[in-house]
């Protein structure tokens, strides 16, 4: 009986762990294939940083951006989702929605949430160096189907390639786009501890 005890508390543990961090594996994967996708890009003109933690002035005392690209043709904020399924929503909506079947949850509008990404660089960089607005883009590299209106910003990995791609009026010199580069950077908080903190923050807001 003892040993049916402990086998039920090791499953029970091991079910709530899974629920827990299957989220953070299943978001990391898909950032991890729009870095990918991301790279793709000139190198020549395009620099790219991945999972960059910024002080903010919003909800949380930072804010956490999935990916940057710095070129001569602008900077863009891109915010990956990795959900599964139909994905519904319009550009002003508070709220979009993913549907696996009959299965139906809400979630927070990205575009919204990245938002708050871009104010942040801007508040970094200061208006002196921002010669353009920084053009917000949400990649689903997991949807099965995406219907979203009133913007073309929302995308498959593949668009949002191609929607930087677009852009090729040139902005910025390469030594201003380095600084830049270089800025972001060198601001990218990357203490364990801060970290942490950001992501209960980020748990206790969904929560409401």
């Amino acid at each position: 009986m003892a040993t049916l005890w402990l086998f039920a508390i090791v499953a029970v543990c091991v079910a709530l762990f899974i629920k827990w961090k299957l989220p953070v594996w299943i978001g990391r994967s898909g950032e991890k294939f729009v870095s990918r996708k991301l790279h793709t890009l000139d190198q020549t003109h395009y620099k790219i940083l991945n999972d960059v933690m910024l002080p903010s002035r919003g909800n949380s005392v930072t804010t956490q951006i999935d990916h940057i690209v710095i070129s001569n043709y602008g900077i863009f904020c891109i915010e990956t989702k990795a959900y599964k399924g139909w994905i519904f929503g319009n550009a002003n909506q508070e709220q979009w929605t993913q549907m696996i079947f009959r299965y139906k949850e809400r979630f927070y509008n990205p575009l919204r949430q990245n938002f708050a990404h871009i104010k942040a660089i801007e508040d970094l960089l200061g208006q002196q160096r921002l010669k353009k607005p920084i053009i917000s883009l949400v990649a689903f590299p997991d949807a099965d189907k995406l219907k979203i209106s009133g913007t073309d910003s929302v995308g498959y990995a593949r668009d949002v390639v191609r929607k930087i791609e677009n852009y090729t009026e040139p902005f910025f010199s390469d030594a201003e786009r380095d600084e830049i580069c270089d800025l972001l950077a060198r601001a990218n908080i990357v203490d364990k501890e801060t970290r942490k903190l950001h992501n209960r923050e980020v748990r206790d807001l969904k929560r409401f």
